[in-house]
């Protein structure tokens, strides 16, 4: 892919300098730490919400948490369930929904568990936002309904709750809207430990870090400190189930293998769905004893399986995508060749390789299931929007959303959703900008230089791994030190001006290349 090459920086300038130029960064952000995020109480209702879990500690009051099966979710569920459990209550309980036997949302089976259990409080974490249905049922059980979110809200329609804890709600002051489904509970804990004076144990810290690293959400801003300081603290940050991965787990001492750490265990805990509400990843975290070691296995196996799954998917898509020439990719799976739980994987392995919008969908309980990925440039949930005519619900980020919609609606919306993409002036994707970070000589390009850059870490979105463009050189001279990750099959032998992104201290990822213009002599 030939792309239009930005540069802004000035090679005379030490590498670290060139990229925060790059990227508009002062190097006094590098070093933010916890005590300067913004203040939890700029957030909108958040004095609401925990007055209403407040009263339900001293009334003891029966409650439980609705979460989500991703790594987010998961982990949004475990910090609130632990640190109520340090307040010293004991009348919560949680119920996570398995996303391969059910619809996304409050469906049937948690309603009919909250009405058995006969439940005064339900708090939903890393969903909600657009459960309008669901929540109008539980009020009508006499029950209160906190919605803790992160989702983009739809600007003509609020859920009917107790109480909205969003930063993406409309009258929230708080700076930073980008935060992961745990990182608004972590800033509900900490709300909450201020009112109650009561200590934040260092630990919730590093598993919102694991959430929002595996949400992918920018790591920027306060994303970036909340994971900055577990690296920091690192030593300091204990619980069983965190002792316990790291017995298994390689020796940890550098930033990335702190960083390569926390992904693992996002990884892990992806997997674990089980029926009726219950999580295998939970009982996990959640677990004291000798039992802990045979979770873990089943775990896994599973994580194991999934990779496996994961690599089948991505065989698969290659197939799809090979010759494809289209403004959007749209693969319907009528013959059940990917899990539900990949769906959006598989879009995003689209999105990378082709620069546009991809929807995978596949049905089920009667109803078509979508999710729907984009790159930067395009939005996904206002496509959604316009086309909301024909979906039963909707809802995610700007760049990863998805639906669920009558399988008698599906050629009305294919028809709708491709007359968004004509009338939107974002899909141009025929030749993207590429946004170089730093230039570099290739003598330049040594080890100790790329570990210094471990300051820049966690990349993610916003943030991602350096882009560097090295001018003259040959490949194979490349090839010969670092591993090169030459999938769009550059000449190896030949002076070329290539862009690489920096993968690792040894590892590097051809972007795009031009045959060296020859120089005067």
């Amino acid at each position: 892919m030939k792309m239009n090459w930005k540069i802004t920086t000035d090679p005379d300038v030490p590498l670290l300098q060139q990229i925060l130029h790059a990227r508009g960064i002062s190097e006094k952000d590098l070093y933010k730490t916890i005590d300067d995020l913004p203040d939890e109480a700029l957030l909108a209702n958040i004095d609401i919400v925990a007055q209403r879990i407040k009263k339900a500690l001293y009334n003891n009051d029966p409650m439980v948490i609705f979460g989500h099966d991703d790594p987010d979710g998961i982990t949004s569920v475990y910090i609130l369930h632990r640190f109520l459990e340090s307040c010293g209550f004991q009348r919560h309980s949680y119920f996570i929904p398995n996303r391969n036997i059910e619809n996304h949302g409050i469906q049937n089976s948690f309603l009919n568990h909250v009405r058995e259990k006969k439940y005064a409080l339900v708090i939903t974490v890393d969903n909600g936002i657009s459960a309008y249905e669901g929540i109008e049922q539980l009020n009508s059980f006499g029950c209160d309904v906190i919605v803790t979110d992160h989702h983009l809200i739809q600007s003509d329609k609020l859920p009917n709750a107790y109480a909205l804890l969003n930063p993406q709600h409309p009258d929230s002051k708080y700076p930073y809207k980008m935060l992961s489904g745990v990182g608004v509970v972590y800033m509900l804990i900490r709300y909450m430990s201020k009112l109650l004076e009561h200590p934040i144990d260092p630990v919730w810290g590093f598993w919102t870090a694991v959430g929002s690293i595996a949400d992918k959400v920018p790591m920027t801003g306060v994303n970036r400190i909340i994971v900055r300081d577990v690296v920091n603290s690192w030593d300091i940050i204990k619980d069983e189930s965190l002792d316990f991965l790291l017995q298994q787990y390689n020796r940890v001492t550098s930033v990335t293998e702190k960083i390569n750490f926390m992904q693992y265990c996002s990884r892990l805990i992806a997997n674990g769905r089980e029926h009726n509400g219950d999580h295998k990843a939970m009982k996990f975290l959640l677990h004291y004893g000798e039992e802990k070691a045979s979770m873990f296995q089943t775990l896994e196996k599973e994580k194991n399986s999934w990779e496996i799954a994961l690599n089948n998917v991505f065989k698969l898509v290659d197939t799809l995508i090979d010759g494809f020439d289209g403004d959007a990719f749209i693969y319907y799976d009528d013959e059940d060749l990917i899990p539900f739980s990949l769906l959006g994987t598989a879009a995003t392995y689209i999105v990378n390789n082709l620069n546009i919008p991809a929807l995978f969908l596949k049905d089920r309980n009667d109803i078509i299931v979508c999710e729907g990925r984009c790159n930067k440039g395009f939005n996904i949930v206002a496509a959604f929007t316009y086309c909301k005519d024909h979906l039963i619900q909707f809802g995610g980020h700007v760049r990863a959303a998805g639906f669920t919609m009558s399988p008698d609606n599906y050629n009305a919306f294919i028809e709708k959703f491709h007359d968004y993409i004509k009338q939107s002036a974002d899909s141009n994707y025929e030749k993207p900008d590429l946004n170089i970070d730093a230039v570099l000589k290739l003598e330049n390009l040594k080890s100790k230089l790329l570990y210094d850059l471990e300051i820049l870490l966690p990349y993610g979105q916003e943030n991602p791994e350096p882009t560097i463009l090295i001018e003259a050189c040959k490949l194979q001279d490349l090839m010969d030190k670092y591993s090169v990750d030459n999938s769009i099959t550059a000449p190896i032998d030949i002076n070329l001006d290539a862009v690489f992104q920096l993968k690792g201290v040894n590892s590097i990822r051809l972007l795009d290349y031009r045959e060296t213009k020859k120089r005067d002599a």
